[in-house]
């Protein structure tokens, strides 16, 4: 069976996975341990050096993909219903996932950042299954890995301003059509382009965050400034998410 391993928190994965999904194509999901996961994942990815993230796919063939865009054309390419890449559309859905990709970088690192001071959260990031053999240094240990994917990143000071930019861009783009999708007919553009909000405030489905986890991932301050980019945001996970 076609195989996704990823993050059930991240947004990066939620672009897989809904894509995967709207188009009805089958897989299997399977958790990634950043920390403990890594040496596997550069085995199957042959990558010593350098950076290795998830979503990755494997099909029923064993040929890897290693990227959500990736994944996504491939679903699209194998699966049912309307196309998520029409083909004239494909420079305009590409400028969404670039602007995606840019929002949720500097999302990421600003709300890392804020859990590294939230110890609950933390603890929500242990896999379950671990949480009661670490106790109570399971938020320390998640800390080294926040910490360490922060370095990875390299986050920098400006990413509040680039995170701003990039929601301001979005909110240009759904002008007029406040509810409608972003190129007249749902896209790949419509799920990039939604999951930039998740660090603002996360979607009631779709990304799998407990309590803590939810809270620290969402700005209050931005999501009163941002009320209508959330209620676009929403719209298209009730007409086009299909639940799990």
């Amino acid at each position: 069976m076609n195989e996704l391993l990823g993050l059930p928190y991240s947004p990066w994965t939620e672009k897989a996975r809904w894509a995967l999904d709207a188009r009805h194509v089958t897989y299997a999901f399977r958790f990634f341990s950043p920390l403990l996961g890594e040496p596997r994942l550069r085995a199957k990815l042959g990558r010593w050096r350098g950076k290795v993230t998830v979503p990755i796919l494997t099909d029923e063939s064993g040929k890897v993909y290693p990227d959500s865009l990736d994944i996504a054309r491939w679903a699209d390419a194998r699966g049912e219903g309307a196309s998520l890449f029409p083909r004239k559309l494909d420079a305009e859905i590409l400028r969404f996932v670039a602007l995606s990709e840019r929002g949720l970088a500097a999302g990421r690192a600003i709300s890392l950042r804020r859990m590294l001071d939230d110890p609950p959260a933390l603890a929500e990031l242990i896999p379950r299954n671990l949480r009661e053999f670490l106790g109570p240094v399971g938020p320390y240990v998640a800390g080294l890995g926040v910490r360490r994917t922060l370095r990875k990143y390299r986050a920098a000071s400006l990413d509040h301003d680039a995170y701003i930019g990039v929601l301001d861009e979005i909110r240009a783009a759904i002008s007029g059509a406040p509810r409608a999708p972003l190129l007249g007919s749902f896209t790949f553009a419509d799920i990039a382009a939604s999951q930039v909000l998740s660090f603002v405030s996360p979607p009631a489905f779709g990304l799998r965050l407990g309590q803590e986890s939810r809270r620290a991932f969402t700005d209050v301050e931005m999501k009163a400034r941002y009320a209508d980019l959330i209620e676009w945001r929403d719209a298209m996970y009730l007409a086009h998410r299909p639940r799990d």
